[in-house]
């Protein structure tokens, strides 16, 4: 709620103001941000300097690619779902290649959008939450007293463990099981990419470089609301007696709200900008197929699969039902006998 405040309180000043209110937070914040540019030279190894060939991948290696992992994994263990988790980052790869004609930061070089990102950083962090997420499903207790317990190691996991959750939910959000959920998690990774698009466009038009304080804490802010958030959602999904969203995650949309309207009050300039006729081909074609195969798997797909396994159902009870019929007879013919 505090963060919100201060968005309201911003979004009814001039953005000059904003700036020079920065100052009192950091004297280097309030200059302009120098665009940087990641895709100039995109040659992994580089024979003109024979000195150091590989200078490309070695300047992306910095303290970056770790906060980078971290927060992939931080996402992992928020959203507790490999598919979600893919799909959420593959999509934000594609949204970099469609908004670097408005933030200049979002192109790079396509071994750093695919393999560095994608795989490395995105995928080994997804991996490291669900590995995460599968010590807290089955973690043991032990109630022993800290003292009884042999060994420093034993006491040590035994301190550790006070600070893991006493239960752990695991999420299955059924994404295809009916028009729906479908429809709900569709929304929920929009929102998700709405809020990872504003970090950049805040920070764009605030003036606030990537390595500073006020980054970190929003991204801080947004992953434990975001972790409550997501349990009100799927507890709303997949809970029938639940008929409306959690509070917190009323905040989160609010939050959501002030904050694109934040970044168009002040940065219309840069969101104005028209899109390349290549971004809105691939998109239109993007909204075909998903429309289409959305509309196949529910009106065919999916109500064919749910006629077999009904008439397996008969089936099995039919079987059952002669079975038990066979054994009465066998037991009435060893009567009469």
């Amino acid at each position: 709620m505090l963060y919100e405040l201060i968005l309201i309180f911003t979004l009814f000043q001039h953005e000059d103001d904003v700036r020079r209110l920065l100052v009192y937070v950091d004297p280097k914040l309030g200059t302009p941000l120098e665009e940087m540019d990641y895709s100039s030279n995109c040659r992994i190894y580089d024979p003109e300097v024979p000195d150091d060939p590989y200078h490309n991948v070695w300047d992306k290696m910095d303290w970056f690619v770790l906060f980078h992992l971290t927060g992939w994994w931080a996402k992992g263990i928020v959203f507790r779902d490999y598919w979600m988790s893919f799909v959420l980052s593959i999509t934000f790869e594609i949204l970099e290649y469609s908004l670097e004609h408005q933030l200049p930061n979002f192109g790079e070089c396509w071994w750093d959008h695919w393999i560095l990102d994608a795989v490395i950083c995105n995928g080994l962090g997804i991996w490291l939450g669900i590995k995460t997420l599968d010590i807290l499903e089955s973690k043991t207790y032990d109630w022993r007293d800290l003292w009884s317990i042999p060994g420093n190691r034993g006491k040590f996991q035994r301190v550790l463990s006070q600070f893991t959750p006493h239960s752990w939910t695991k999420f299955d959000w059924g994404y295809t099981e009916d028009v729906k959920r479908w429809l709900s998690v569709i929304g929920i990774c929009s929102v998700i990419m709405i809020f990872e698009l504003n970090t950049f466009y805040l920070k764009a038009v605030l003036w606030i470089p990537p390595p500073h304080i006020v980054n970190y804490s929003r991204a801080c802010v947004m992953l434990f609301m975001g972790a409550v958030s997501m349990r009100e959602q799927y507890e709303y999904m997949s809970n029938p007696h639940c008929k409306r969203f959690g509070q917190q995650s009323w905040v989160a949309v609010s939050i959501l709200v002030t904050e694109c309207m934040l970044v168009y009050k002040f940065g219309y300039e840069t969101i104005s900008k028209p899109f390349p006729t290549h971004v809105i081909a691939f998109w239109v074609v993007f909204v075909v197929i998903f429309l289409g195969w959305s509309f196949w798997n529910f009106t065919y797909k999916l109500p064919r699969r749910r006629r077999t396994a009904s008439g397996r159902e008969v089936s099995e009870s039919f079987d059952e039902h002669e079975q038990s019929r066979s054994s009465q007879r066998s037991r009435s013919d060893k009567k009469r006998k």
